[in-house]
């Protein structure tokens, strides 16, 4: 799930939770211009695509900042 209400989504149980920017534009960040926003939302895609392929217990947050890792949250 891409949230950027993930204490919400990380508290109803949801395995795998990637960090999105706003509610209303969850992908990106309009007010980055157009390229910048672009690559912002293929950060968060790819860290999608990394939780889909990482094993999990518990509900864990991912980050799309930080590339390579990934952030245990325990609810």
């Amino acid at each position: 799930m891409i949230s950027a209400i993930y204490d919400l989504a990380l508290s109803t149980g949801a395995n795998r939770v990637v960090r999105g920017c706003r509610i209303e534009h969850v992908c990106g960040n309009p007010e980055l211009g157009p390229d910048k926003d672009r690559a912002y939302g293929m950060q968060i895609l790819r860290a999608a695509l990394r939780a889909l392929r990482t094993p999990v217990t518990g509900p864990t947050l991912f980050e799309p900042a930080r590339e390579d890792a990934e952030v245990a949250h325990a609810s």
